[in-house]
């Protein structure tokens, strides 16, 4: 089978042979993806070998982690948090996640849990973006507000985690991350994070001063007023 998408002569066997490969292991046309063989083939530069490998990755991961098996209603008691919602695209079109960190208890959900609560809002943004037609989503990281109460001791492993996971499994979905209201201990964070992603994905982390420099990449429509735009949506969770 060919893609869409136009490539060399020598892409193009990498791309036939890796489909080859991966019909080998399963027939279920969700891990046959056309798209997805793409963007893992352009996570590994063409590379069969490389580009097989993750492949195989990433299918044993969905399967262990039933991915595709997770639902809202079990996601509920974080939506209800208000932490992390959808709203708005950046000026590529890509739908955005706002991650308001303040409203994140540590002692609410186990580390675990909190993973596959990130894996439903990756996956609800993959959907997302694919009906959109540009294939990957943005991120407003939001740490305004944060208190002792927000101190996670496990956020180190979180973060290691949720990095790999982007880089393994969601290849080519991230198209950017901006951080708002950094102080020292998230520079810390970043850098114990910062060896373990590719040049790629470091080159997508834009760390902003302030979020007038949210200006940058979002119209105005499409950026909440508490972020410098003419937005006046308010996020109805939490409640209260």
């Amino acid at each position: 089978m060919e893609p869409s998408h136009k490539l060399t002569e020598t892409q193009s066997q990498a791309f036939n042979a890796l489909s080859a490969r991966a019909q080998e292991i399963t027939s279920d046309p969700k891990y046959l993806d056309h798209k997805n063989f793409l963007r893992v083939l352009t996570a590994r530069d063409f590379n069969l070998e490389a580009s097989f490998a993750m492949w195989v990755k990433w299918y044993e991961w969905r399967v262990e982690y039933r991915a595709d098996e997770i639902t809202e209603s079990e996601m509920m008691p974080h939506i209800l948090t208000g932490k992390a919602f959808y709203h708005g695209t950046d000026k590529q079109g890509r739908p955005c996640l706002i991650v308001r960190f303040r409203y994140h208890q540590p002692s609410q959900f186990p580390l675990e849990e909190t993973m596959r609560y990130l894996i439903y809002l990756v996956e609800y943004g993959v959907k997302l973006s694919d009906e959109l037609g540009v294939g990957q989503i943005s991120v407003v990281y939001d740490r305004a507000g944060l208190s002792s109460e927000n101190r996670d001791n496990k956020l180190i492993d979180l973060v290691k985690k949720l990095s790999s996971m982007l880089q393994d499994f969601y290849a080519e979905r991230l198209g950017a991350v901006y951080v708002l209201h950094v102080n020292w201990l998230y520079w810390l964070m970043f850098q114990i994070a910062k060896p373990l992603l590719n040049k790629k994905t470091r080159g997508k982390i834009h760390i902003l001063r302030n979020v007038e420099g949210l200006t940058e990449f979002f119209e105005g429509d499409q950026l909440l007023r508490e972020y410098g735009g003419s937005d006046s949506y308010v996020h109805p969770y939490p409640c209260g």
